[in-house]
């Protein structure tokens, strides 16, 4: 088969993989649509994000990793006779699985797992020859990890991996009802908590980004203002749209030590910034930032019912994904997909989808 793979020259290669050979309590999925992430990115620029955000430290990228965790599909085989009802099923794709023995797993925390194979991420796997991904004509899945769907289309699908993460992120909020919000960015992380928060019934949703191309988009989805952070100081107009208050809830998809103090400056007291990003920055702050109770936390993966929440929302209609997918390429001009987003402020791109 066809794949796109990250070699330890940090390079993508569009090559022949073996096709994945099933074991037991996995189905073949048929990738049909695969979003190209941030973190597929970093990859490329020879991170691991995925050793940052889930074990807190860095560690080395394998040879030979198949990329891509954000993939859509159609069931073309399975391995177990329980299985085969999911035979020609369309399906979306929860890419991690846990060890189910650890404290976090056995106290229903499964993101916080540590000993997690993830698919698209080379992690958990042990050696092999080839990593699997989803950018690929196909991937192997665990069969308690595909979840059936009909109205939706496998590209709006395939969102849904960044989509959980976004609601991860406000499930960290106690209290969103008639409260104000403000994003820090505006990629498809953050254009999809707009719509969330928006759907639990926030009061006012403000975005802060250095780039404009997306803030129609954010107004699309429910943003009630865009600020540009480069051409003006944005920390009073958000006060000043905020009662002089601040926001109860800020968001920071982005991970600078400038994203952070902005959000920080921005949080109302008693509120929460919820920091969407683990890298290596380093960021000073003073006790003080601190005052009237504002705290940070942080989100790890997305959990499985976040996931099947979402995809509920979504074969509903009460979720639009529509607007962030921008492009639309084959598998084989993945490179080309990847430099569209590095080179966003020109091309306009917010989510890049593959089809094999």
């Amino acid at each position: 088969m066809k794949a796109v793979v990250l070699k330890t020259d940090n390079q993508i290669h569009y090559m022949d993989a073996p096709k994945p050979a099933l074991r037991h309590g996995e189905v073949l999925v048929q990738v049909k649509a695969c979003g190209i992430c941030g973190s597929d990115i970093r990859y490329l620029e020879g991170e691991n994000p995925w050793s940052q955000q889930t074990l807190g430290y860095v560690t080395q990228n394998p040879d030979n990793m198949i990329l891509g965790h954000e993939f859509a599909g159609e069931v073309v085989e399975v391995k177990d006779k329980k299985d085969e009802y999911l035979l020609g099923k369309k399906v979306g794709v929860i890419v991690y699985n846990t060890c189910k023995s650890c404290e976090f797993c056995r106290t229903g925390r499964m993101n916080l797992c540590k000993n997690t194979k993830h698919i698209g991420h080379g992690a958990g796997w042990g050696e092999m020859e080839f990593y699997p991904g989803g950018m690929a004509e196909y991937c192997q899945v665990w069969s308690d990890h595909v979840y059936p769907f009909e109205n939706s289309t496998f590209e709006e699908v395939s969102t849904l991996d960044f989509v959980a993460v976004g609601l991860a992120a406000v499930s960290k909020i106690k209290k969103v009802f008639a409260e104000d919000a403000v994003i820090i960015g505006t990629g498809p992380v953050g254009l999809s908590i707009i719509q969330l928060l928006k759907l639990k019934g926030a009061r006012r949703v403000y975005c802060v980004d250095i780039l404009d191309y997306a803030f129609e988009v954010a107004k699309e989805v429910g943003a009630d203002g865009v600020f540009n952070s480069t051409e003006a100081d944005v920390v009073p107009e958000i006060l000043d749209r905020t009662d002089g208050l601040g926001a109860a809830m800020v968001f920071d998809t982005v991970g600078t030590e400038e994203t952070q103090k902005m959000a920080l400056a921005v949080c109302k007291g008693e509120g929460t910034v919820v920091n969407l990003v683990c890298n290596t920055t380093k960021v000073q702050y003073q006790l003080k930032d601190f005052s009237s109770e504002r705290s940070i936390v942080s989100v790890a993966n997305a959990s499985d019912d976040l996931f099947y929440d979402c995809l509920k929302m979504l074969e509903a209609g009460r979720l639009n994904v529509k607007p962030l997918i921008t492009d639309v390429l084959p598998l084989e001009k993945a490179l080309e997909g990847f430099e569209r987003l590095m080179n966003r402020e020109e091309t306009g791109a917010i989510k890049v989808i593959l089809k094999p």
